[in-house]
């Protein structure tokens, strides 16, 4: 008993090593885990811009040269009273500073609720400078009141808002890339592919035919996070909501096709596994859903541009967090569906390559 286990680990070592798809999977996955919690995820790296508005130029300036001095701040903008509330509104800027029109009045913070746990500290740090200001008779005046806090779109700092949001598009992106991956991995390895390519319709046909009923499924679930994230955990869902609704039929057809686009490439059901998880491993940690992108080095930010969940999860966040206009919510549609037509490129030419 004990040679024919032996013999059946020795044909299998030797087997998974002549296999390149388990030799990627046991080495690509931690080396890509390493590179990016190593090189990318820095969440004390931040510089968080801050906008200066209101008070005298005196005042701006103190508070200028106070920012500049303080660790993860940097100046954003300065201008006139509401300014820099209009710019953290705006994304702009993560926290903004009003200055009060008189000596002896009190400034204003204003910080981006969509980011509470990044913002917290930086909102310590100006109040922490705000009282050394009072304490050596600078400007504010040495009995001036206490800053007023004020929190755009999450007053109360609900650290699980943020996620929230964001995982109406982690979760539909997660289900529809293994979808679309193992649906067309699976009907390939099982002949159904060689009856469908038999009907006479080209790969996009077929693609559509395949795509649709599972991008309503991928919509529905969007549409299911959402309402247990406002009715369970007390999300906000302002007017604005149904441009975020309107943006799930278009991500979850990007990320069939990105799976379809995967499955085209890759040769077996376990290939096309590795290339789904190889795709939304990065995607999690680079669009702003688990950190923000505030925290990410500028490589890293513009890297995680590629993928449409960074801008799904800016998208539901400046629905529900920031008060955004539907016409800029709307404009995520734009590089998702940029990132669904290269994915169904991908796919359709390798597709019409075996049909040829």
């Amino acid at each position: 008993m004990i040679g024919g286990v032996l013999a059946l680990a020795i044909a299998e070592t030797r087997r998974l090593c002549r296999s390149r798809v388990t030799a990627g999977l046991l080495l690509m996955v931690p080396v890509l885990q390493l590179i990016l919690f190593g090189l990318a995820i820095d969440p004390t790296g931040a510089r968080l811009g801050v906008a200066v508005g209101g008070g005298t130029a005196l005042a701006r300036g103190e508070v200028v040269s106070a920012i500049a001095a303080t660790l993860g701040l940097r100046l954003a903008g300065e201008g006139a009273a509401g300014s820099a509330r209009a710019a953290v509104a705006a994304g702009r800027a993560a926290i903004g500073v009003e200055l009060p029109a008189s000596a002896d009045g009190a400034p204003t913070i204003v910080t981006d609720g969509s980011n509470p746990g990044l913002t917290a500290a930086a909102e310590a740090r100006l109040t922490a400078a705000y009282w050394q200001a009072v304490a050596g008779r600078s400007v504010f005046g040495a009995a001036a009141p206490p800053p007023a806090i004020v929190r755009l779109g999450n007053p109360q700092a609900h650290a699980n808002w943020p996620v929230l949001a964001g995982l109406i598009g982690a979760t539909v992106m997660i289900s529809m890339v293994m979808l679309g991956t193992l649906s067309l991995a699976r009907d390939r390895e099982g002949g159904q592919w060689e009856t469908l390519r038999t009907l006479p319709f080209g790969p996009a046909t077929i693609i559509a035919g395949k795509l649709l009923p599972w991008a309503a499924l991928g919509t529905l679930q969007g549409l299911l996070v959402l309402a247990a994230a406002v009715w369970g955990f007390g999300l906000p869902a302002p007017p604005t909501v149904w441009a975020l609704a309107a943006l799930l039929p278009l991500f979850a057809a990007a990320h069939l096709l990105i799976g379809f686009a995967i499955a085209a490439r890759a040769g077996t059901q376990l290939a096309a596994l590795q290339g789904a998880v190889a795709f939304y491993l990065p995607a999690m940690l680079l669009s702003g859903f688990l950190f923000p992108v505030a925290t990410l080095p500028g490589w890293a930010a513009r890297l995680g541009q590629i993928f449409p969940l960074t801008h799904m999860v800016a998208a539901a966040q400046g629905a529900l967090l920031q008060g955004r206009e539907p016409t800029a919510v709307l404009a995520a549609a734009m590089p998702i569906a940029l990132a669904g037509a290269v994915a169904a490129g991908i796919g359709y030419a390798a597709l019409a390559a075996e049909r040829r």
